[in-house]
């Protein structure tokens, strides 16, 4: 009987000790541990485990900055291994992040592994700690890993993202174009422009009398002469003459 009772304790420690791999030297890596930003910029904090003996099945950790009003979680991403991910709601002071690796990928003896990248921006100046907290991973041999988890540090100095722009304001003074047919007057207008802008052609549509000359413009004749056909003014011109020459032929021949 009490070699019974000793065979299922021993068994007992075997089943407990055997759902714990062993933790000594494996550290969560927050990259980059400590960085200063201005206001309105971003970092992207990469989290890494070193060392996995017996694989790796899925986890879940917390990501918090302990001073929320420098800055903001905005995205989170997850490399290729990790499936089925879930992200809490963001942009958030702290984020909640989990994935399972279900195709194996990390398997046993993995070292360097990527777990997650997440992204800060700088809100306002001040200092923040950032901790990784309620970490659970779970290894392929359903034992789980409790990882040394360190601190990492956010500086925001007071300021705003300086941004030095080498374009420079460009004036055309080109004179506009000006038409005019039948009393409609057309106008190309090209507008000031600057380093940054596209030419745009405007198209302005005047219904100026004829009577009103416009710079430029070559108005048609207004007068009932101008409008008969010069054919005709040449035809008759060509009568006049011939009717005077013959005037002339009779007065000198005293026909008349």
């Amino acid at each position: 009987m009490k070699t019974l009772l000793l065979f299922l304790v021993m068994a007992l420690v075997i089943a407990a000790s055997s759902t714990v791999s062993a933790s000594q030297g494996t550290t969560l890596t927050v990259n980059p541990p400590g960085v200063t930003l201005l206001p309105g910029s971003t970092v992207t904090y990469e989290l890494s485990i070193n060392t996995l003996p017996a694989g790796l099945s899925g986890y879940q950790l917390d990501f918090q900055l302990t001073n929320p009003t420098v800055g903001n979680i905005t995205s989170v991403s997850f490399p290729e291994w990790a499936k089925l991910v879930k992200t809490s709601s963001l942009p958030a002071g702290r984020v909640t992040v989990s994935a399972v690796d279900l195709g194996k990928a990390i398997a046993d003896g993995a070292a360097g592994t990527t777990l997650v990248k997440i992204t800060v921006e700088a809100v306002a100046a001040g200092t923040s700690n950032v901790k990784i907290q309620n970490v659970k991973i779970d290894d392929d041999h359903g034992g789980y890993i409790n990882p040394d988890t360190p601190t990492a540090q956010l500086v925001v100095k007071p300021g705003g993202i300086s941004v030095t722009s080498a374009s420079t304001a460009v004036v055309t003074t080109a004179k506009p174009a000006v038409t005019a047919t039948a009393g409609i007057v057309t106008k190309a207008i090209t507008p000031l422009l600057t380093a940054d802008e596209t030419p745009v052609v405007l198209s302005v549509t005047s219904n100026i009398p004829p009577e009103y000359p416009v710079e430029g413009a070559t108005t048609p004749p207004t007068s009932l002469f101008g409008k008969i056909p010069r054919w005709i003014v040449y035809a008759i011109g060509l009568i006049a003459l011939v009717a005077g020459l013959s005037l002339l032929f009779l007065a000198v021949t005293k026909r008349i």
